[in-house]
């Protein structure tokens, strides 16, 4: 019995832990960066692993925002931020905490360094 206990314990532990873990949270990202941005996508911190389109109602105007939820683990906050314009090129934003903060800026492209641009 006791044994059926402690494995009832450590199954509600596992659950428990792996939710307050990776939580799915909802985020705003805004155009700044002047021109229509036609695709945004995140990856893990260096990984170039780019996911999905996160907008996937279209294109973002400037100055106009949209919201994404995605499934952050506190243990891996640091992801990079990749966008495209209407230019057709991609701009980064690299190392956002996507656990300390729920809104993005895509900042103007003409405030950015080079290693910023592709």
């Amino acid at each position: 019995m006791k044994q059926l206990v402690f494995i009832a314990a450590v199954l509600t532990f596992c659950i428990y832990s792996s939710y307050s873990i990776t939580i799915a949270d909802v985020y705003k990202v805004t155009n700044k960066s002047g021109m229509v941005v036609t695709g945004v996508r995140i990856s893990p911190h260096d990984a170039n692993t780019w996911g999905f389109n996160l907008n996937v109602t279209g294109n973002v105007p400037a100055n106009s925002s949209f919201e994404f939820t995605q499934k952050v683990d506190n243990a891996n906050c640091i992801y990079d931020i990749r966008y495209k314009c209407e230019d057709g090129k991609y701009y980064y934003i690299k190392d956002v905490n996507l656990c300390n903060s729920k809104t993005i800026f895509l900042p103007n492209p003409a405030e950015m360094n080079e290693s910023q641009k592709e």
